[in-house]
């Protein structure tokens, strides 16, 4: 079972966040395939504010209370961002890194 806490978000019975951290990637993942969808472009700065106004919030939203501390919950919020990043134009093929090098951001963990 789920027990809700308002507005913030889901954990379970066992007090873990994982069913949370999931629902919020995938807001995150269908977030980001509508803005792919909508704006041909891919020029890097228009797609960086499409992604910090729209898909980052989305991920970071209440971070500080469900903050992720396994692995595998880290890497599922990470993925979202890495999958963005790597369509943006000249950014193919560079490794994840070096895309938030010259994108001048930091991971999603490092952010929390």
């Amino acid at each position: 079972a789920v027990v809700s806490t308002q507005s913030t978000g889901r954990v379970s019975e066992d007090l873990k966040w994982k069913k949370h951290i999931c629902r919020i990637a995938e807001s995150g993942r269908r977030k980001a395939a509508w803005v792919f969808s909508v704006f041909e472009t891919r020029e890097v700065q228009t797609m960086l504010t499409l992604y910090k106004s729209l898909v980052r919030s989305l991920l970071e939203y209440c971070c500080p209370l469900w903050n992720p501390s396994k692995i595998g919950d880290i890497q599922t919020l990470e993925a979202v961002q890495r999958t963005f990043t790597g369509k943006i134009d000249g950014l193919k093929g560079v490794d994840y890194s070096s895309r938030l090098k010259r994108l001048d951001l930091m991971s999603l963990q490092r952010r929390r």
